[in-house]
């Protein structure tokens, strides 16, 4: 399985799986306060935005509706910094989430529950389209409904169909589906024992992603 690899792809899919505990870390909190859904995904959002408008209450839709706008501007970001700049969103990505930890520390508990949606909704969006994937495998770092198929599938191919070819597609998506849940596990507990201030050891892993993304830009 290995052999055929790069170390260039090696490295890739290594830091694809400490960015991945990073989404599963940062998407736990509008879990645990008041929202009780996940900040990663819009879909839920959109559909409250249809809601509210269907029952006229002006003030849910401004919300969610600004929720969806701001998950908008994070990609237009990302899919545009690349194009008119010289700035490495993966190092970015780093920042905003540093900055996204730092916010979750500080939110008062007596906010509008969609409130809780935003700092993710920005961050995270961004992370999902600076680090796509890895071994040229398209693999999302911020929720795992389509990771979870894709490595079913794959070890379905292995083990039931007798085709070893998808091997790596398996572990790859097994080890990321790991690392994101990992994440929200010791998110729990660091958010269990020390509230949101359990959120910045986030800021861990994301500076140690951004040394690691940093050495091998100059190298």
């Amino acid at each position: 399985m290995s052999g055929n690899l790069s170390d260039a792809s090696r490295f890739e899919a290594r830091v694809h799986y400490l960015v991945a505990f990073i989404g599963g870390f940062l998407g736990l909190f509008p879990i645990v306060n008041v929202a009780k859904v996940l900040g990663s995904a819009q879909t839920t959002n959109l559909i409250d935005i249809v809601l509210a408008a269907l029952v006229g209450d002006g003030r849910m839709f401004a919300f969610h509706a600004l929720g969806a706008l701001l998950f908008c501007f994070s990609v237009f970001l990302a899919t545009v910094l690349p194009k008119r700049s010289k700035i490495d969103i993966r190092l970015l990505a780093m920042l905003f989430n540093s900055a996204c930890a730092v916010v979750m520390w500080l939110f008062p508990m007596d906010l509008p529950a969609v409130l809780y949606l935003y700092p993710t909704f920005f961050a995270l969006s961004f992370q999902w389209c600076a680090f796509k994937g890895a071994y040229g495998f398209t693999c999302s770092t911020i929720f795992s409904t389509n990771n979870l198929r894709m490595c079913i599938s794959a070890f379905t191919e292995v083990f039931f169909n007798g085709d070893r070819s998808f091997l790596l597609k398996a572990v790859f998506f097994g080890l990321t589906l790991l690392s994101f849940h990992f994440g929200i596990a010791l998110s729990w507990l660091c958010y269990h024992f020390l509230g949101n201030a359990g959120f910045l050891f986030a800021l861990v892993p994301c500076a140690a992603c951004f040394i690691v993304l940093s050495i091998q830009r100059s190298s």
